[in-house]
């Protein structure tokens, strides 16, 4: 498992993959607006949130991840790739360099940095296309100990912080983000953040399960990569016990 600073990549157009630049979709597909969320809506009852599991990297067959201990399996297309943990080395040799770079010059950026590394875990990336490919589309998976945020008990709380957490950072001009909306998607329930700015869109899902947030993050140009985000989500199972 590698450790990665997600939120702020999230956030710092230099903090994404060398590969991720974006173009405008030729196609746009269209999307269901989400749900605005309502001021005290709770996803996931306190009892549930004090749970903590030990991370667990989870298991690849085929195109299936399946992560026992946080009780959720997703499938992604054919022809999208995941990658062995032997990829970057191979796209280094071939002059793609995917490591995460993040740069944090004011002080607050610097803390969330150095506290990201240590609670943010990536559990895989998915490409729809080989790295370098323009209007590529990228998930994350990733899950973040919440140990140190007690007031977060579910998704929604999840990204009200990382809101609150935005507003201190000196971030681009031109970068904008959402309110928090809710979607159901299949069976589960999720929060979600939209973040655009001339690097590209990103759109985050989230749920909370013990004390990990578990988020899906895709950063994207061509709205059908979100329409297949949504669709992995919602044919998803995330009742496994």
């Amino acid at each position: 498992m590698k450790k990665f600073a997600v939120i702020l990549s999230i956030f710092a157009a230099a903090s994404i993959f060398a590969d991720a630049q974006t173009k405008p979709a030729s196609t746009p597909a269209k999307i269901p607006a989400g749900v605005p969320i309502k001021a005290g809506t709770k996803f996931t009852p306190a009892a549930v949130a004090t749970q903590k599991y030990t991370v667990d990297p989870g298991k690849i067959e085929g195109k299936t991840y399946t992560n026992m201990t946080f009780g959720f399996e997703v499938v992604f297309p054919d022809t999208w790739l995941i990658p062995g943990d032997d990829f970057e080395g191979f796209m280094k040799d071939k002059g793609y360099d995917l490591s995460v770079r993040v740069k944090a010059t004011d002080p607050q950026a610097k803390a969330n940095v150095k506290r990201f590394e240590k609670q943010v875990t990536l559990l895989l990336t998915a490409y729809r296309s080989m790295p370098g490919t323009p209007d590529n589309g990228i998930v994350l998976i990733s899950v973040e100990d919440l140990t140190d945020s007690p007031k977060v008990e579910d998704a929604v709380d999840y990204f009200d912080l990382m809101r609150a957490q935005i507003s201190t950072m000196k971030l681009p001009t031109d970068f904008k983000y959402s309110e928090v909306g809710a979607e159901k998607l299949g069976a589960k329930q999720f929060a979600y953040l939209e973040t655009s700015s001339k690097a590209g869109k990103k759109r985050m899902y989230a749920t909370v399960r013990g004390r990990h947030a578990i988020m899906f993050t895709l950063s994207y140009s061509a709205d059908d990569d979100l329409v297949t985000l949504r669709r992995i989500l919602e044919e998803g199972n995330f009742s496994i016990k």
